[in-house]
């Protein structure tokens, strides 16, 4: 909603009138959705003095402080700001929906799907979801907008700037009530090895027959995640218990990058089997793919109130029965190799 006219809702009594802008509610949502007020400036694109100032002009107008920030700049609501917040997340959603009345009563509908997603989910689901989209009639616009996690896109789906996602599906449980979410499929991970190292070298390094320098050198490092991936936790388990020798040499923001520092031969790493597809084949005769027992599930989710137009429901439609069938195909372990039993 950054970037409409500032409109103002005017409050209180004739003697003492509260001109409270929408400008004004969509920073505070923004600071208290990211949870600080350097990260709603990264957010928003607007200047930390500039957002301490509009939110506490807000505050000086209600007569009430809304946060309280800790040492570490993270915010904590008061119950007024508990309140405000509320008010705020609502109000925005009715504008929002008159906006979109607005546009089936009176404009021309122009479609202009802005979709979020991790870098896993590029190559072949990008191009799918853009010819899905531009197959529309209204069709206007295909804008792709990458987050490092899944929580960083429910973030910009809460504040608008996006209106469809590609997430896990527990980052988006608590907002269920807000947006339509439909499972696509269950995204297993796959530890990522070099073509170069033999069988009989993975199964010994896993038996604990081979250790320290003893190791093919791409088993003796991994490539670690940044943290903000949600599988960071179990991923590092993996490693203390099946390669404890294995060092975290490198670290990666994004799982293709991690991938990208396997096929150079230089570590094996995780990475989710949606990420087959969109391997070129010249990479992924460099590596070797087994399944490991870990797992999330994957949702596209939109806001409800877009559902109601025909155009945007024909889209969430249409990229839901994609994942289901083609590329839930493509992802098949016929892909993965069987992983060598420790001897």
């Amino acid at each position: 909603m950054f970037g409409k006219p500032a409109s103002a809702v005017h409050i209180g009594t004739a003697e003492m009138p509260v001109d409270i802008s929408l400008k004004q509610l969509e920073i505070f949502q923004a600071v208290v959705v990211a949870g600080s007020i350097t990260k709603a400036s990264r957010r928003i694109g607007l200047s930390q003095p500039s957002i301490s100032q509009q939110m506490a002009k807000l505050e000086s107008m209600l007569g009430a402080q809304l946060i309280v920030r800790n040492r570490t700049g993270l915010v904590n609501l008061t119950p007024a700001g508990e309140y405000w917040f509320k008010c705020s997340d609502e109000l925005l959603r009715r504008i929002d929906n008159m906006v979109l009345e607005h546009q089936q009563r009176f404009a021309d509908t122009a479609i202009a799907l802005r979709i979020g997603i991790t870098p896993t989910m590029r190559g072949r689901f990008i191009a799918a979801a853009a010819r899905i989209a531009q197959q529309e009639p209204g069709f206007v616009k295909f804008e792709l907008v990458y987050g490092l996690s899944s929580a960083e896109l429910v973030e910009k789906l809460r504040l608008h700037q996006i209106n469809c996602a590609i997430v896990n599906s527990d980052t988006i449980d608590e907002d269920r009530s807000s947006f339509a979410v439909a499972d696509l499929f269950t995204d297993h991970l796959a530890w990522v090895v070099p073509a170069s190292v033999s069988t009989l070298e993975i199964r010994a390094a896993l038996s604990g027959g081979l250790q320290g320098d003893a190791l093919p050198m791409p088993l003796r490092n991994y490539v670690a995640v940044d943290s903000s991936l949600a599988l960071k936790a179990q991923t590092e388990d993996w490693y203390r218990h099946s390669l404890p020798s294995a060092n975290s040499s490198f670290l990666a923001m994004t799982y293709p990058a991690a991938v990208d520092i396997v096929a150079e031969g230089l570590a094996t790493c995780h990475c989710p089997i949606s990420m087959l597809p969109n391997l070129a084949d010249a990479q992924r005769e460099k590596l070797q793919f087994f399944p490991v027992d870990i797992a999330r599930r994957v949702v596209i989710a939109m806001p409800k109130h877009l559902l109601t137009l025909p155009a945007y429901a024909n889209i969430f439609h249409a990229i839901t029965e994609f994942c289901q069938t083609e590329y839930r195909d493509e992802m098949q372990i016929e892909h993965l190799h069987e992983m060598p039993k420790a001897s």
